[in-house]
């Protein structure tokens, strides 16, 4: 049976406002769709002034936050993959490495706060896309995960000795499940106990995306009933 992939979490980069007043606690949404400090100060979104490149949220808590804008974001990473896929440019690979994976990092992060991407951004950005077993009662029996920016021996160079393969930040995170489930489906026993789909849920991590996984399988099952 196949085993799901650690992974690691993308870090968050959300920078929480300080109360210029009191310069100890934070603004705090209100219903009056006004930012409240406990000192008494108060802001309203048009008194929020960042730099060009952020963009303001609310934090889960209700703290008022900014990030990297993902529009500049999305510049990053588009440039950081160009260089990534340019044989010619191999000697800045690493660098491209890291700028990479701090701008999927960051539109995670904007995702994760409730901001919108550019509607040309790919769609792969913010998706887990498992290699999905499923049980024979039609729940989810785990799978193999891979994301934009995840560890990625796949999109690594090929070596000749095993123990010498690299991992490289995955670009290619759909093709690779649906890669896997046609894989599984032509090599599956007779009995055709289990079967095999891609479920890509939108997830900061992987505990979370295992949840999303399940959620998403049990509501196609229930789709697939006869009513």
């Amino acid at each position: 049976m196949p085993t799901i992939d650690q992974a690691p979490a993308l870090s968050a980069a959300v920078v929480v406002i300080l109360c210029a007043s009191c310069d100890t606690d934070h603004y705090t949404a209100g219903p009056d769709q006004r930012f409240h400090c406990p000192c008494g100060s108060v802001l309203t979104t048009g008194d929020v002034v960042l730099d060009p490149d952020e963009s303001w949220c609310v934090t889960p808590a209700g703290l008022l936050a900014y990030v990297t804008a993902p529009d500049v974001s999305l510049t990053r990473y588009r440039e950081a993959r160009a260089v990534m896929e340019n044989p010619y440019m191999w000697g800045f690979e690493v660098a491209a490495h890291a700028e990479y994976r701090r701008a999927l990092a960051e539109l995670d992060t904007a995702i994760a706060m409730g901001l919108r991407l550019p509607e040309h951004a790919p769609v792969e950005i913010g998706r887990v896309y498992f290699a999905a077993v499923i049980n024979p009662d039609g729940t989810y029996g785990g799978g193999n995960a891979n994301a934009l920016g995840w560890d990625c021996t796949i999109c690594a160079p090929s070596t000749f000795d095993p123990s010498r393969q690299e991992s490289h930040p995955c670009r290619n995170p759909r093709a690779h499940a649906t890669h896997t489930v046609n894989g599984w489906t032509r090599h599956a026993d007779r009995r055709r106990t289990h079967t095999y789909q891609v479920v890509s849920p939108i997830a900061p991590d992987l505990p979370t995306a295992r949840e999303r996984a399940a959620a998403i399988v049990n509501r196609r099952q229930a789709a697939a009933r006869p009513a």
